[in-house]
């Protein structure tokens, strides 16, 4: 994978999953720790040690024995929220960096040619990989997103990325954002493959009507809304930089498409440009 990709992972993650240092459950009752890595069944949680990421008590900072790990796992499972073990910061970085190294192992057997891909769809596979597990994405499912994927067509890519699952809309978000930033990085000219577009961490102004004149961010929005890029009535013309009236009209058919893709859940027709749109929208600033 790209360094770019490698390097950005970590924050890009800690913004879908949170970064806890203890067990929890996940939204479909699985164990889990860190970065939203799955230790469930109790065999993955006592495993965590070999992968450089070992269980520490809270009260000195000592290495937690196997019992204490069972234990604790159990009543994690059965719903309590006190612990008292923990992973410490640089084995959670440790964990998060072996897991993905496993994935990307994983996903060279299923897209032989990733390794040339934009950095952008790098990141949305890892994604999906993160979310469901790399082993999801092999056949028979996902059919059409693997061979829009391995047309390189990455605006249907962006279409076939809908992923099922509790807390996954959000995801599901950000990796058609990030797959239609690999459609723009490969427009005349090509961008440099390893240079990541996703802003990380990505916090970018809220943009409605009556913004501007002169707005890069609007300006940005503008951009996306091309006809041969989105599957959008021709939007008319836009004022550069000013959210007018054919800028609205596009936003509102954009967030309309997008909730009524399959498994997207409530995504907000609303005309306002906010996080989930700019994620899903693509943000298409360099990143080194």
């Amino acid at each position: 994978m790209h360094t770019s990709v490698r390097d950005n992972f970590p924050a890009f993650s800690t913004r879908l999953e949170g970064r806890v240092k203890h067990m929890y459950l996940d939204s479909l009752g699985n164990v889990t720790i860190a970065i939203g890595n799955k230790i469930d069944p109790v065999a993955d949680a006592l495993d965590l040690a070999s992968l450089g990421a070992p269980l520490l008590r809270d009260s000195n900072n000592t290495k937690a024995s196997d019992a204490e790990i069972t234990a604790e796992w159990t009543k994690v499972k059965g719903g309590s929220t006190a612990t008292t073990l923990h992973l410490s910061e640089p084995s959670i970085d440790a964990l998060v960096t072996k897991r993905l190294k496993q994935n990307e192992t994983v996903l060279l057997t299923i897209f032989p040619g990733f390794d040339d891909w934009p950095a952008d769809a790098q990141l949305a596979i890892l994604s999906m990989a993160w979310g469901l597990g790399p082993n999801a994405l092999r056949p028979p499912k996902f059919q059409k997103l693997r061979a829009a994927i391995g047309a390189r067509k990455w605006l249907n890519a962006a279409r076939e990325c809908n992923m099922t699952g509790s807390g996954l809309d959000k995801r599901n978000a950000v990796d058609r954002g990030l797959f239609r930033n690999a459609a723009v990085s490969e427009e005349p000219p090509a961008s440099d493959p390893a240079v990541l577009f996703l802003p990380i961490p990505g916090n970018r102004p809220k943009r409605q009507f009556g913004d501007g004149p002169n707005d890069p961010d609007v300006a940005v929005v503008q951009r996306m809304f091309n006809p041969a890029r989105l599957d959008l009535l021709a939007p008319g013309t836009f004022t550069p930089g000013t959210f007018d009236s054919a800028t609205l009209t596009a936003v509102k058919a954009f967030q309309s498409g997008e909730a009524a893709l399959p498994s997207s859940g409530p995504f907000p027709v609303t005309g306002v440009v906010a996080q989930l749109t700019w994620a899903c929208l693509g943000e298409h600033v360099p990143q080194a």
